[in-house]
């Protein structure tokens, strides 16, 4: 017997599954419209990001006694400060990439080549073991090569002598009263001078010592250059000599970036560095 549906019935039911379809499709679209604006927007923000790519050579990392690699880096104004846990790492990799980004454009400076950067990276075991010795690491300086693809830098490359230098200058001062374990702080004194670049308003000044950064942004660059005798501006940071990866010791590298858009020409960002030398007083930098 066959079931005869009434041409109302049969006629809503046209009606209903063509509703589906509207609603299917006009939801399909939003969704696809929802991707392509976030697609866009995405763009849009990579647009306006810095990347630096730091290249560690994994082939010159202690695999077994790390348990995480701490990088940190001064970048257009920025600091960064990132531990990467050794679990993390796939071993069969020869290099470990690490994407720094940050924006092109900030309140203090916009980037531009040839703006200085730095990258440092430390190979952190047993702490507890290793307190008191020369935390193995490498830091490396570069130019700011373009603001619309990543600028690469390497890190434990084979030909770097960072660290030899520092375990010479630690070895030298290893059992002098320099090195006095009971010195509890140190004094790191940027100096950023101005005489060529008097009509700066605005400035960063950072300073990185094992893996630690501090960074103070001057607001009123011409109310301290009033005051100043030789159209300079410092800072000096102090440092717990105790950190979490081990005693900061004489023959450590420290590294001081200052950033400010007026600084320009040459650089943004102008950054230098040198080794720990002495706790009773502050170590002096001109970074500029």
């Amino acid at each position: 017997m066959i079931c005869k549906i009434p041409i109302k019935y049969f006629a809503f039911i046209i009606v209903l599954v063509f509703a589906s379809i509207i609603f299917l499709v006009s939801n399909s679209e939003i969704v696809f419209a929802k991707k392509d604006k976030d697609d866009e927007d995405k763009k849009e923000k990579d647009k306006d990001q810095l990347v630096v790519n730091a290249q560690i050579n994994l082939n010159n990392v202690d695999m077994k006694n790390t348990k995480f690699i701490r990088v940190t880096a001064f970048i257009n104004g920025e600091d960064f400060k990132q531990d990467i846990p050794i679990s993390s790492i796939d071993k069969s990799k020869k290099k470990l990439d690490v994407e720094l980004k940050t924006d092109v454009e900030n309140d203090i400076v916009e980037a531009d080549t040839p703006d200085e950067f730095f990258v440092c990276a430390y190979q952190v075991g047993d702490v507890l073991k290793d307190y008191k010795s020369l935390t193995k690491f490498d830091c490396n300086e570069g130019d700011i090569l373009s603001t619309s693809k990543p600028t690469g830098i390497e890190l434990f490359k084979s030909g770097s002598q960072v660290y030899t230098k520092s375990q010479a200058v630690y070895a030298a001062h290893l059992n002098s009263n320099v090195n006095d374990p009971n010195s509890d702080k140190v004094k790191i004194k940027i100096l950023a001078p101005l005489a060529d670049k008097k009509g700066t308003e605005k400035l960063v000044i950072g300073a990185m010592i094992k893996g630690q950064i501090q960074s103070e942004v001057i607001e009123d660059v011409q109310a301290e250059l009033d005051k100043s005798k030789d159209d300079t501006i410092s800072r000096t940071f102090t440092f717990d000599r105790k950190t979490d990866i081990g005693l900061i010791q004489v023959g450590d590298r420290y590294h001081a970036c200052v950033a400010g858009e007026d600084l320009r020409p040459p650089e943004g960002s102008e950054c230098e560095k040198r080794v720990i030398k002495q706790f009773d007083k502050p170590n002096s930098l001109p970074a500029r």
